[in-house]
């Protein structure tokens, strides 16, 4: 065999064993990736439980913390207390809403509204239809209680879909912030 054959043979047999070495495998990698997104529910009677993935109010305290937006997902101030990482309005001594919005519309049975700060100045539950028309589920009056607290209004099950929830609160009694951290709509499909 000639030298150039024989270099390029060790050349190749280099490259192969180095590819091999490598761990590579036949297994084709997509070009562009996909987010983790979770699948829709299926259609049943099992509770569906959802935390917000919306929110607006009436006025926030701040620009990135104590901001409506602060209230989506799971819950996630890990104690009593004021934290930005809970929504708080402008003022102390005000009469507040907050506005939910949930991905998937149930028929819903229950809303628990996570307070972690001065809780339960809740003066009303409303629910949302995806048609915008809204529906009262809980008034009351401001009640101070211990912190952290769940406020949880169980009530039949609607026969409309629900895609939203307002909660009222009236600070004009504490005169300082009530806070919430989170709200999860519990419903089902059908």
């Amino acid at each position: 065999m000639k030298p150039n054959t024989i270099r390029l043979i060790s050349a190749v047999l280099v490259l192969v064993l180095a590819s091999l070495a490598c761990g590579t495998s036949s297994t084709p990698v997509p070009a562009t990736s996909v987010p983790n997104v979770p699948p829709a529910p299926t259609v049943s009677n099992e509770a569906v439980n959802q935390w917000a993935a919306t929110a607006t109010a009436s006025s926030e305290f701040g620009v990135s913390g104590w901001i409506a937006t602060q209230a989506t997902g799971a819950p996630d101030v890990p104690e009593c207390g004021d934290n930005a990482g809970a929504w708080a309005a402008s003022s102390t001594d005000t009469v507040e809403w907050l506005q939910l919005g949930y991905t998937t519309p149930v028929y819903a049975t229950e809303v628990v509204i996570y307070i972690t700060y001065n809780p339960d100045y809740v003066t009303a539950v409303e629910l949302i239809e995806p048609n915008g028309s809204t529906h009262t589920v809980y008034t009351g009056h401001p009640t101070p209680m211990d912190c952290p607290d769940k406020v949880t209004v169980s009530f039949p099950k609607t026969t409309y879909l629900v895609s939203g929830v307002i909660i009222t609160i009236d600070q004009t009694t504490l005169n300082d912030w009530s806070e919430i951290d989170a709200v999860q709509l519990t419903g089902t499909l059908r």
